[in-house]
């Protein structure tokens, strides 16, 4: 059940991550954040008080302000990257987050993969990597890595979700899926919506003709939130982090697709490979991790 809701996660993460690439390029970061947080909050709220408010534990403050302040710094770095670069090329990084978690995880909730789960999770890092190749050679995605800013910010942001999805449990068990995710997503469109408001003395919120398509988008993004907030939040209860991370992680070969057959981004039959070697490293982690 549990490779299902993160393989949920993970469509959902790369329809989110495409419709943020498109709405960057007339509209603010803030804004995207702010716009699309806070109605996906709004939602889970409404789920909350329909299931029933949880009796909270101890522990789920402290647990949502350091998973709050880690995912500011997290989506600010993100948005940068998906702004100077490919998506096909920033999402890749992400991957990383599973090896990562190798140590972060064992270090705030104490969880070690098996060694079948190990490998997977290695497997999974190593397609990404291929993934990211925009050149000839086994080098190459270093060589991209070392040219592409985008591409050394999303590694960064991958060594800071690795931190926070651990907080991120901890806010389920002290609480449950949905009402969590609603706390942690509202004070995230708080803040960001009051960032936009700061910085819009100094640059404008919409940039550039403003479709209809992208007053639509932003709702439409935060719903797709709420679709990989539940689904990954529930993953969390039914299995380790670093295995639901790592399935989590597919998202880059969705993200991969959609890049290449909705934004037009190049090399995408080039990067099969990696896709193959991410789904082999999916599949030991689902059977035997």
């Amino acid at each position: 059940m549990w490779p299902l809701l993160a393989l949920s996660g993970a469509v959902a993460q790369a329809a989110y991550s495409t419709g943020v690439k498109v709405l960057l390029r007339q509209v603010s970061p803030y804004l995207v954040a702010g716009a699309s947080f806070l109605p996906a909050s709004g939602v889970l709220f409404l789920l909350s008080y329909l299931l029933g408010f949880p009796v909270l534990s101890e522990g789920f403050l402290p647990a949502v302000a350091v998973t709050v302040a880690i995912n500011v710094a997290a989506t600010i770095l993100s948005y940068r990257a998906l702004t100077v670069s490919d998506l096909s090329l920033c999402l890749p990084m992400l991957a990383f987050t599973p090896v990562f978690l190798l140590l972060t995880s064992f270090l705030i909730l104490g969880e070690v993969p098996s060694c079948f789960g190990l490998l997977g999770i290695l497997l999974v890092a190593a397609g990404s990597y291929l993934l990211a190749a925009k050149g000839p050679g086994v080098l190459a995605p270093l060589r991209t890595l070392f040219r592409d800013a985008g591409v050394r910010m999303m590694l960064a942001v991958a060594f800071l979700y690795s931190i926070s999805v651990n907080y991120d449990k901890v806010v389920v068990e002290t609480s449950n899926p949905v009402f969590g995710s609603a706390v942690v997503l509202g004070l995230l469109g708080v803040v960001f919506l009051a960032g936009g408001a700061f910085s819009a003395t100094r640059a404008p919120l919409l940039r550039g003709e403003v479709r209809r398509l992208h007053m639509l988008l932003l709702p439409a993004i935060g719903l797709i939130l709420v679709v990989e907030a539940v689904s990954i939040n529930l993953a969390y209860t039914l299995s380790i982090v670093p295995y639901v991370i790592s399935i989590k992680r597919l998202s880059i070969f969705f993200a991969v697709l959609f890049g290449g057959y909705l934004l037009r981004e190049g090399g995408i039959r080039a990067r099969a490979a990696g896709s193959l070697v991410m789904v082999a490293g999916t599949a030991l982690i689902a059977l035997w991790g």
